[in-house]
């Protein structure tokens, strides 16, 4: 069955990736009337025959835009300017929908009488290392997330468009805005499948993020501002442990105010309270499993959360004082 919905897909040199969602499409249970590419890649996309089989025989409108080095957040502004129909859906070349997801989608709207859907993403994880990735990021049930979501299109007058300027954060910050502005927008059981995690190393997180967070720190200033405090309010913590004694206690050890190992053990405690947080209680808020986090792996957890805690607070400061 086809709805007037017009679906928008960005693409910057993701041809597989691309090929395998369009792929997805004929095996849903509700298509959409108009599917609207955003290609950045150096390579132009060129249209699967089938597909375009497929799209003439259900007269379905495909709109293919071939744009330069585009952030996301301008590729899908094109997509939703130049979209026709009153519902827009969103899906990146990474996520993987289910054959229910736009027709699920579509039935908590009509149901719930609001403005739209956002995504629901589970981050997929099978081997060990993106078990603990997951572990110390997204978590094991699915997130809330800007791709996946179907809105109505008058929401975009209300919220204004995605800044194009940034590579990352600008799905945060409009969906902040929609949460400012009060539009109604229901979470779906059906959720997409983001497999990546598959494919990622350390490296390859540590670099991502550092890069995302450069970009994000210049627009989500609360976010940054409560991870800098957290470094500030810790390191306060430590410069006054390691000048207790002399200051306040004038190094007399009979002083009741004397504390030995005083550095030591505040060094200590601020690493244990950081252990318990990042490699247990976060995790387990998040669904990891406890079997999974004990007996050791909280260890791990805990270890490549501070790598990747200390990257972010390294990208703040970047994005602040460095980066123009």
């Amino acid at each position: 069955m086809v709805k007037d919905v017009s679906l928008i897909i960005p693409s910057q040199n993701a041809e597989k990736k691309l090929l395998q969602l369009l792929s997805y499409i004929p095996n849903w249970e509700i298509i959409p009337s108009e599917i609207i590419i955003i290609d950045s890649s150096l390579k132009k996309f060129l249209v699967p025959e089938d597909f375009e089989l497929f799209i003439k025989k259900h007269s379905i409108k495909l709109l293919v835009i071939y744009k330069k080095n585009l952030y996301p957040g301008h590729a899908r502004n094109i997509g939703i300017i130049n979209s026709t129909n009153p519902l827009l859906a969103f899906l990146d070349t990474s996520t993987h929908p289910t054959k229910r997801w736009l027709a699920s989608g579509l039935n908590l709207i009509n149901l719930n009488n609001s403005q739209g859907v956002w995504g629901n993403t589970y981050y997929q994880a099978d081997s060990y290392t993106s078990l603990i990735i997951r572990s110390c990021t997204y978590g094991a049930r699915p997130v809330k997330t800007f791709p996946g979501s179907i809105l109505n299109k008058s929401i975009f007058d209300r919220c204004g468009l995605f800044i194009e300027s940034t590579r990352a954060g600008e799905d945060g910050d409009w969906m902040g805005r929609a949460d400012f502005h009060n539009i109604t927008l229901s979470t779906p059981e059906e959720f997409l499948n983001y497999d990546e995690l598959n494919n990622t190393t350390l490296k390859k997180l540590l670099k991502k993020w550092f890069r995302n967070y450069s970009f994000s720190g210049r627009l989500s200033h609360s976010r940054a501002h409560k991870d800098f405090y957290f470094y500030i309010i810790s390191f306060t913590a430590v410069l006054i442990a390691y000048n207790w004694n002399r200051v306040i206690a004038s190094y007399q050890p009979d002083s009741i105010y004397f504390i030995p190992y005083i550095t030591r053990a505040s060094v200590l405690a601020l690493f244990i309270i950081y252990m318990v947080l990042r490699g247990i209680l976060i995790p387990r808020k998040k669904g990891v499993n406890f079997r999974f986090i004990f007996p050791i792996n909280f260890i791990v957890i805990s270890f490549m959360s501070l790598l990747i805690d200390l990257t972010k607070a390294l990208a703040f400061g970047f994005s602040r004082f460095i980066k123009k």
